[in-house]
């Protein structure tokens, strides 16, 4: 496979499958191929064998690719997943979870007992779902402590805008996850905080970005955030009525 024939799908997986994956959190070890991957090069690097082992995104990629009648590293079921796509919103929250969970309910077995029917009020097929629905750092919140924030901002692909670049480093503003009162919000914010770029890209003040554990995942249009922005706020509706509840 030349660079150039490198399916875009593939490029979208590895630029946000990277960013946990370099820190260890989920895939195999194989960070600096994907990091090629993303950035266009790596024409060798077998993208299906490595996205087949992240336990998290996998399963995902299985179910909404099958239910939007595509391979899971098409760049249909791909974006869907990551950052959410109108051709995603239309699919049936509850097919999704069903064949979700008959994948990822036995692979969870008793550490994740809160897997079952309760949560398809939740359910939506893209990431943001995995992060406030499946992980369990929500059911944490409650602690008081730091850490279930920080780690579901992270985690979560939050918006941002560029006020500043420069070759490694980027300065963005954009939404910050906040823990307020029992309920998460996803509060603006005008303060700048540095970002990393790790795959060589180039854009301008006021372009936008997706970020993704402290980094830059790509550099997006308007459209692309907006639609991020909106649906993670409707996903932490969902999640708030669960806490609340609870």
């Amino acid at each position: 496979m030349s660079e150039g024939a490198r399916p875009p799908g593939e490029r979208v997986f590895a630029r946000y499958a990277y960013h946990p994956n370099e820190k260890g959190y989920c895939g195999p070890d194989g960070a600096p191929l994907l990091a090629q991957v993303a950035r266009g090069e790596g024409a060798e690097v077998d993208v299906r064998a490595a996205a087949a082992r992240f336990s998290g995104a996998w399963p995902y990629l299985v179910v909404i690719g099958r239910l939007l009648g595509c391979d899971p590293l098409d760049e249909r079921a791909v974006r869907a997943y990551w950052t959410g796509s109108a051709e995603g919103d239309a699919i049936d929250p509850s097919a999704f979870w069903r064949d979700l969970l008959a994948i990822i309910g036995p692979q969870a077995g008793s550490y994740w007992a809160y897997l079952d029917e309760s949560l398809a009020a939740e359910a939506a097929p893209h990431h943001a779902f995995h992060v406030f629905g499946v992980y369990p750092w929500t059911r944490l919140l409650s602690t008081g402590r730091s850490e279930p924030v920080e780690v579901l901002e992270s985690c979560a692909i939050l918006p941002a805008r560029i006020v500043e670049s420069s070759e490694v480093q980027w300065s963005v503003v954009g939404p910050r996850l906040r823990y307020r009162e029992g309920t998460l919000v996803l509060e603006d914010d005008d303060a700048p905080r540095r970002v990393g770029v790790p795959f060589g890209d180039s854009a301008q003040p006021g372009e936008h970005v997706a970020i993704h554990w402290g980094a830059v995942a790509e550099v997006t249009d308007a459209e692309t955030a907006t639609g991020l922005h909106e649906r993670i706020r409707r996903q932490l509706a969902r999640v708030n009525r669960r806490l609340t509840a609870g």
